[in-house]
């Protein structure tokens, strides 16, 4: 099922999850201690402000900012997969996926913020819960590997260990599903490995693919017009509201 069939998306099958994970960030700076990382910060202080494919790419995916869009991502390699990520600044978001056989979607409107989801099988029912503060961190893990922002400060980092790490970093370009891309490419000589990563015209992640990681993810589509049924809860959801727990600390006599 597409995860945005509660905005009356047409449905696909969905066979895997995201395969791309948070472990990139070690794996494939090849980093061994924090020592290490603090000193590449300290002594290629000129790489991170000035290396200028890292820049170019940065100063494309901030372009994309406060502006509105929708867009598809897929998996490469065997049983791609496909995830959905919208925004409509400066108080709306939805994101969907598949996790364990359920669609899930993240929803964030004016009226809060939401995760909801349902069964890949036909008629299957909505279930929605209303997240604030550390429940809502866990969700927002979900899609960060598929913003812009996420990549930035990443990238930064990773221009400023190069130098220390035998790593060279260089521009680009190539065509992903007629998106032309921008991108950085970084190779590791002592691994060896190569990682990409590429943007639209427009400013949007189009392309990543990290060394360290057993697939990449590729723009599948885009619109700068993304439907406001994509931000509204589905209809005939169950809706949830989670208490926040307050931890309080007792007097001692």
């Amino acid at each position: 099922m597409e995860p945005f069939i509660h905005a009356g998306r047409t449905p696909t099958t969905w066979r895997r999850t995201v395969l791309v994970a948070v472990v990139v960030a070690t794996s494939v700076l090849g980093l061994t201690g924090c020592s290490k990382v603090i000193n590449a910060i300290k002594t290629a202080h000129n790489v991170l402000h000035e290396g200028a494919a890292i820049s170019s790419l940065s100063n494309k995916l901030k372009s994309a900012d406060n502006k509105p869009y929708e867009v598809s991502y897929v998996t490469t390699g065997k049983g791609p997969v496909t995830t959905q990520l919208a925004e409509s600044p400066p108080n709306e978001l939805a994101f969907g996926t598949t996790v364990s056989n359920e669609i899930v979607n993240v929803i964030q409107n004016s009226k809060g913020e939401f995760a909801c989801s349902r069964s890949v099988s036909p008629g299957g029912t909505w279930s929605c819960i209303e997240i604030k503060g550390a429940q809502a961190e866990a969700y927002h893990a979900m899609y960060a590997l598929y913003s812009g922002a996420y990549w930035i400060d990443f990238l930064k980092l990773y221009s400023a260990a190069a130098a220390l790490q035998g790593v060279t970093i260089h521009s680009t370009s190539m065509s992903v599903n007629g998106f032309a891309l921008q991108c950085a490419v970084v190779v590791n000589k002592k691994s060896p490995s190569t990682s990409k990563w590429c943007v639209t015209s427009q400013g949007i992640l189009g392309y990543v693919s990290v060394s360290s990681a057993k697939a990449a993810f590729e723009i599948k589509s885009y619109s700068a017009s993304p439907p406001a049924s994509l931000f509204v809860v589905p209809a005939g959801a169950t809706i949830t509201t989670i208490p926040t727990v307050t931890t309080t600390t007792t007097g001692t006599s």
